[in-house]
């Protein structure tokens, strides 16, 4: 989510002061996570590392992830950041976008 917190700056929507606190604190969040992870999966997780699919090359993931972070930032600041009566429904607009880039990104990866 770094680059939500980066638009948020950009946009002027969060002081650059808040996002220096925020980059650690999601950096902390990340490692608690992937130690959760690896705590509730047996094993080596390294087996379930992500990777192209044999049809996609490096400049296709590249821009695949590109436009889906891009997607995610974009509804992020349409929603949350622009204040108006409907902003309390902005948490489902987002999780949608979040569910359609990663569908729309995995799917794409895994069937090309």
């Amino acid at each position: 989510m770094f680059q939500v917190t980066i638009g948020m700056v950009v946009a002027g929507q969060l002081p650059f002061i808040r996002s220096l606190f925020l980059f650690p604190a999601q950096l902390l969040a990340c490692m608690c996570a992937g130690g959760l992870v690896e705590c509730m999966f047996p094993g080596d997780i390294g087996v379930v590392n992500t990777s192209l699919s044999g049809g996609t090359s490096i400049a296709q993931g590249v821009f695949i992830e590109m436009f889906m972070t891009a997607e995610l930032v974009f509804v992020v600041l349409m929603l949350a950041a622009e204040k108006s009566k409907s902003t309390f429904i902005a948490p489902i607009g987002i999780g949608l976008a979040l569910f359609v880039a990663m569908m729309g990104g995995t799917s794409y990866l895994l069937l090309k």
